[in-house]
């Protein structure tokens, strides 16, 4: 009876455990956002399959626009599918659009916008090749905000659909269809591969302007296939090509609103706000001029190293301009703004200091959001110390204690954080911390700048500072090797210039009396 017990106690154990496992699961589906985001796709899939499915066509002779059962059906399957195959891409690669849902109402907004485009089109018996103008939009809109990849899998979802709208007309052969595929697919990755970075006013533009001298003579090539006569290829080519180029005009225009919308910060904003008479950097040349010119070098060093790994080297330049503007609240409690032999900290204790010193993380990013500073450049101002030690007020402070024979805690001189959560913060941070310590030497050789650059990086990585990016070794050992080139750029040695000998006396007055003469 006892065994009997004890198994039935086991199972009910075992029961419980597989249940709670169940329900913390459940409960992290839920807070991952998830459900929202698959009846938002639900929504677009009914809504996607009624603007292809009604009868806009001209050539309805019922007059009655809404679809019957069996093309609801077919188009309701097809989008369906694609739609699974689109949220499982974006899912796996821009999964902040699965947690953020107003991001991926916008996206799916704008789709569907896309989608009514290219059926309205179909309705007006526009050329099958002006398809590329709804997937060139999406595309570079989908490049400028996320990235070259996830534009990629967007374009080729809303080909395949606009695939499904020319299929209801008539007048547009198999060949001709395929044709305008594969013309818009490659006039669209080339615009993709090209848009990388937009950090002229004409990159747009120019992309789109290859782009469509890549639809021009695919157009041709595919006219020439269908054995059409020449002016109806070089009419086609020309419909192709010209709407390719008439969308970067468009997105040129619409390039604010973009950045507005997706709440992204191109490198053309990056470029307006790297001058140096933004008001929040021309206050900080001049009530802060040390600081100032430490972001200014900070910025140098940054950018080569983040070009050195292959990141965003003009997104690390523009945030270490505002990495320490919040010194601007009280400067000369910093050493770089300090007068020589005056210290405001010596009639401070350790504690007061370190809440000054830490406090100008939390009064940076008031100051940026009062400047309306892009969101995207906050990060470095709030990260570029992790959650480091303010190491000489710790050490200040334990002096002074142990001699009451009490231990400070390290926590309570430790930055908020948070850690770095990109690259490009992590290499403004390593950069911060050697550009310091490499302009505290007396001689800064280049072996010792090497030796203090190693070590300031394995120090934070020991630390855990860059647990929370995706750093690896192997791009941190080529941060070190750029930081420790460029700080020898700046600490190079000079040669002395010999001191110039007085004139003697007598000499002097000879020569004032042969100038006389």
């Amino acid at each position: 009876m006892k065994s009997t017990g004890k198994k039935k106690g086991k199972r009910i154990d075992s029961r419980r455990a597989i249940e709670s496992d169940m329900a913390a699961r459940r409960q992290r589906f839920y807070d991952s956002g998830a459900p929202a985001s698959i009846l938002m796709l639900v929504l677009f899939i009914v809504l996607a399959t009624l603007i292809l499915s009604l009868n806009l066509s001209t050539q309805g002779a019922s007059g009655n626009i809404w679809p019957g059962s069996k093309i609801l059906l077919v188009y309701g399957v097809i989008i369906m599918f694609l739609s699974i195959g689109m949220g499982l891409y974006v899912a796996a690669h821009q999964r902040r659009i699965i947690q953020n849902h107003l991001r991926g109402g916008v996206l799916l907004t704008c789709l569907l916008i896309m989608i009514v485009l290219v059926r309205l089109g179909v309705r007006q018996d526009w050329s099958a090749y002006l398809i590329v103008v709804p997937v060139m939009i999406t595309a570079t809109m989908m490049t400028i905000a996320y990235s070259q990849r996830f534009a990629l899998g967007l374009s080729a979802f809303l080909g395949m659909v606009s695939m499904l709208a020319l299929a209801e007309n008539e007048t547009i052969t198999f060949r001709e269809g395929m044709g305008a595929l594969l013309a818009t697919g490659s006039g669209t990755g080339i615009a993709i591969l090209m848009l990388r970075e937009i950090r002229t006013r004409t990159k747009l533009i120019e992309v789109c302007c290859i782009a469509g001298i890549v639809v021009f003579v695919m157009t041709v090539v595919f006219e020439l296939w269908q054995n059409n006569n020449w002016q109806s290829l070089l009419w086609k080519g020309a419909w192709g090509a010209g709407g390719t180029i008439a969308v970067g005009f468009v997105m040129q225009g619409l390039l604010p609103l973009i950045e507005r919308v997706f709440r992204v910060c191109t490198n053309m904003t990056l470029l307006d706000y790297s001058g140096a008479t933004r008001p929040l950097l021309r206050r900080l040349a001049v009530e802060a001029p040390g600081t100032f010119n430490h972001s200014w070098q900070i910025g140098m060093l940054s950018e080569a190293a983040a070009e050195a790994i292959g990141a965003n080297g003009l997104l690390c330049r523009v945030g270490s301009y505002y990495h320490d503007v919040g010194k601007l609240i009280k400067p000369r409690y910093f050493v770089e703004n300090q007068a020589e032999n005056v210290n405001q900290h010596k009639e401070l204790s350790p504690t007061m200091s370190r809440m000054i010193i830490i406090g100008h993380v939390k009064d940076g990013l008031e100051l940026l959001r009062e400047y309306k500073i892009p969101k995207v450049l906050h990060q470095f101002t709030a990260t570029h110390h992790g959650t480091t030690v303010v190491a000489y007020f710790y050490h200040e402070a334990t002096k002074k204690e142990s001699e009451d024979g009490r231990v400070v805690p390290e926590t309570e001189f430790r930055y908020p954080g948070p850690k770095p959560q990109s690259k490009e913060s992590a290499i403004v941070m390593l950069a911060d911390a050697v550009e310091g310590a490499s302009r505290a030497m007396q001689e800064p050789t280049p072996s010792r700048i090497e030796n203090v650059v190693t070590d300031m990086a394995m120090i934070r990585l020991q630390d855990g500072q860059f647990d929370e990016c995706d750093l690896t070794m192997r791009e941190l050992h080529q941060i070190e090797g750029s930081l420790v080139k460029s700080l020898c750029g700046m600490y190079h040695g000079r040669i002395a210039y010999p001191k110039q000998e007085k004139p003697a006396k007598n000499q002097t007055d000879t020569t004032k009396a042969t100038n006389a003469n």
